[in-house]
């Protein structure tokens, strides 16, 4: 499953600056205009299905780990 762009706005809009633990992430899709032309695409970025915040690979993963370690 991905989450667009513009969902993870307004995900965002509606979370506001809450504190979000982050539990769980979808891959993000980009929905727009690029150089004129309407586009969509993998973006290699993650999108908390919480709060819309946007994390790279690195930092879902560095997330994850964190939490498996606390969980320990």
């Amino acid at each position: 499953m991905a989450i667009t762009n513009k969902e993870a706005e307004i995900l965002a809009e509606t979370w506001g600056d809450k504190p979000c633990t982050h539990p769980s992430f979808e891959k993000e899709f980009f929905v727009g205009e690029i150089n004129g032309q309407e586009e969509s695409m993998k973006t290699g970025d993650y999108i908390c299905t919480q709060c819309g915040r946007v994390f790279t690979r690195k930092e879902k993963e560095e997330i994850e780990e964190k939490r498996m370690h606390s969980d320990s």
